[in-house]
């Protein structure tokens, strides 16, 4: 019995030490835990250790448009008249699309929840992964200032900003089909330049004239003025959600 109790006491007692001692480095991670600033805004930002590439050193062209990073790392710059450059953290890159998009202009790049990426031109959209072409769709008035939501399933909502668009300025991109949306589905403006998704399966969706609550074939819309510049309507062209 003595020598039972012993062993048991000898094996116990580690495991107890092992316990209290992560008991303790969690209390003090607790109790260390707060607030921390990603940056010092006293500080520019030439006043950190950072790298940059110039046109001298390897970047880019200039006049670039858009830019996104897929899973695997990489970053995609789309340049005007330039085509898309990937980025690997050394060197850019030009990106040679499929023979299968043909003579596709890229005017913007979107990256997706599983490592591929959407090209969009100024009439067609194609989705991309692992050098092969997923999806290819025509979409006239999507170029240029498109705006993009994306789903967590991983489908697109794109607008279409160009005001050759007359009706449907918001479409549902999947692998398999493309739909847009527009006064028969409750949504009365067009074109439109931004969208964003409620959280809730509704979009808010900003066109020249108004901002529009778009959910289940209704709208509430809010009319907007003052927004001008010499050549006209300027209109909504970026949203973001508030806190509340």
């Amino acid at each position: 019995m003595v020598s039972r109790r012993w062993l048991l006491l000898r094996f116990s007692w580690p495991r107890t030490t092992t316990a209290a001692a992560l008991a303790c480095h969690l209390t003090c991670l607790l109790c260390l835990a707060g607030t921390v600033r990603a940056l010092d805004p006293s500080k520019r930002l030439t006043q950190y250790i950072h790298t940059s590439w110039r046109i001298q050193d390897g970047s880019l062209p200039a006049g670039m448009f858009s830019t996104t990073q897929t899973s695997d790392g990489f970053l995609w710059f789309s340049a005007l008249a330039q085509g898309v450059y990937r980025f690997d953290g050394v060197r850019f890159l030009p990106w040679v699309p499929p023979t299968k998009l043909g003579s596709m202009h890229i005017e913007d790049v979107f990256a997706d929840h599983a490592g591929g990426l959407w090209a969009i031109g100024d009439h067609e959209i194609a989705h991309l992964k692992d050098g092969a072409v997923i999806a290819h769709f025509d979409l006239e008035g999507i170029g240029g200032r498109a705006d993009i939501s994306r789903d967590p399933d991983g489908s697109l909502w794109i607008t279409r900003a160009s005001n050759r668009v007359a009706d449907a300025p918001l479409c549902h991109i999947t692998d398999r089909a493309a739909k847009c949306f527009g006064k028969s589905d409750g949504l009365p403006i067009s074109p439109a330049d931004a969208v964003l998704a409620d959280g809730e399966g509704g979009f808010w969706v900003g066109g020249q004239t108004a901002l529009v609550h778009w959910r289940a074939g209704v709208s509430q819309i809010y009319p907007i003025e003052g927004l001008k510049s010499n050549a006209g309507d300027i209109g909504i062209n970026r949203l973001a959600r508030g806190p509340d």
